[in-house]
């Protein structure tokens, strides 16, 4: 995958989008966060992996600050971050 025109990220990100294993289910993930919030088990069956998998992704995401997580009670809840919706739109 080419570097997106007209935007200026940081490498890393575009690598762990594009380069890095994972890539793919990161960026399906972050595609089903552009309907809205959702907790785990939620993108876990939107994107077809297990909870776990997309645990992992998600603590990733979150650590580029691509994500942010919700507290709702005891449930927690995913939401792109305005960096993250600018960086995914630019991957459609």
């Amino acid at each position: 995958m080419s570097k997106p025109e007209n935007a200026e990220f940081e490498t890393p990100i575009l690598v762990l989008l594009s380069l890095t294993k994972g890539a793919n289910s990161r960026k399906n993930i972050l595609i089903t966060l552009l309907s809205g919030p959702k907790n785990c088990n939620r993108i876990a069956k939107d994107v077809r992996l297990n909870w776990w998998t997309v645990q992992k992704h998600l603590h990733r995401l979150k650590k580029e600050n691509l994500v942010k997580s919700l507290d709702f009670g005891d449930s927690k809840f995913y939401s792109l971050s305005t960096k993250g919706e600018a960086i995914i739109r630019t991957f459609l």
